[in-house]
This record gives C-alpha cells, structure tokens and sequence, in this order.
C-alpha cells in the first residue's frame, strides 16, 4: 500500500501521515508540499490512493489531477478550503473520488480513504455484452474489437451499469453511487457524463437507455 499527501500546510500533511501511517502501518507514504513536486512522484511511482490538497505553490490541485487523469485511475481525495459548489462541481469532472472541506477530521478522511480502497479492490473479470467486451482489472473496454479509453467517472458509470443490467438509476442515485454520499451534486453532472460515455462506447452508446421522468438504465 502506497499514499501521497500532497499539501503545503507541514502541520497538516504530517497530522494526516500520522493518521494514516496508524491505520495502515505497513504502508508507503510520501509527503510533498507543491503541485511541481506531487507531479514528479505522479510520474514515477504508482500510488493506492492520493490526498491532494487544492491550494498549492507552483502548481494548483487541479492541474495536478488533470495530469494525473491523463494516465492513471489512482483514486484521489480532493482537500480544499474552497467549499463552493463550482469548485466542488471541477472537482469531479476532472474525476476525483472525494471532495473534503477544510476544516476536517482526519478521522473522517481516513473513513473516505477506506471506503474508497474497499470500492477499488481489484477482481479478475474478463467477460463480454453485445458488442462490448471488458477487462475489470485492466479497466479494457472494446466496442467491436476496438478499444476505447474511459476516464475515471466514465469508468465508474461504466463498471455500474455493466453489472446492473437493466436496472433504471435515477440521477440521485448515480451520484450517490459514483460520486458518493455526501456529494452536493448537480443533475447536469450526470448528464454530461452521460453524453460522454455514450460518445466514448461508439455503437454501443445505444446501451445506455433514456427513461423518461426515471433516469437511466443499460441494456441491449
């Protein structure tokens, strides 16, 4: 198991080492204080999860996570004193797990970070459904033998619907389920993903039902 904190508080990125380093003693942690910096350890080291903090020297949270999401599903925790609903709202678009508030319990960031590493255990799932066909631990998705690249939320949905066929999910409910809990989410967050994901599965977008005053569901 392997943890950056990436926050320019020293106080505060050594409390939640401490924190995490006592629920999880065998792991990994690095600890940088700048976005240039948690870029360089992005490149070369894979993570388990990240704690990236949002105001940062050189280079911001979000521009860090851009990157990061240009290669890498590592699941991130997103920590800011920006609690307005825009930056909550980029937060997630860019395909972040979590968005955490500042002032925080350490203790709760630790709950998120559990709940999220129990989400991402990984399972061999190799299988096909109509014209798609996936790999869930590579995260592979072909669409007539063709692969095609999904970003992290657009895998989250994906990885929801394929295992819940013919299931209608109303847009609360996907929020609650890809977003999380606790997400002050907006209706057009799942639309918009959901004309992404459509766009991205080619001729199976068709997959992907509208139903009317419901939600969504997948199915052929």
């Amino acid at each position: 198991m392997r943890f950056l904190i990436v926050e320019d508080e020293q106080e505060l990125n050594n409390i939640l080492y401490d924190y995490l380093l006592n629920t999880f003693p065998k792991a990994d942690i690095d600890q940088v204080y700048d976005g240039i910096d948690a870029i360089v350890k992005i490149t070369k080291q894979e993570y388990d999860l990240i704690l990236l903090d949002v105001m940062l020297p050189n280079l911001g949270g979000f521009e860090v996570c851009r990157k990061l999401r240009e290669t890498s599903f590592t699941p991130v925790i997103m920590l800011s004193a920006l609690s307005d609903e825009e930056n909550q709202l980029k937060g997630y678009e860019l395909g972040i797990d979590e968005y955490v508030t500042k002032p925080y319990s350490p203790k709760l960031v630790i709950k998120k970070i559990e709940a999220i590493l129990s989400r991402s255990n990984k399972e061999e799932d190799s299988s096909s459904y109509g014209i798609i066909s996936y790999n869930i631990e590579k995260r592979q998705v072909f669409i007539n033998n063709v692969q095609v690249t999904l970003n992290k939320k657009e895998w989250d949905l994906f990885h929801l619907f394929i295992h819940n066929k013919g299931i209608v999910f109303t847009r609360e409910t996907l929020l609650n389920k890809v977003w999380g809990y606790d997400f002050a989410g907006f209706d057009r967050t799942v639309d918009t993903h959901i004309k992404r994901l459509r766009h991205k599965l080619l001729e199976a977008s068709i997959y992907i039902k509208t139903i009317f005053k419901e939600g969504y569901k997948f199915e052929k």
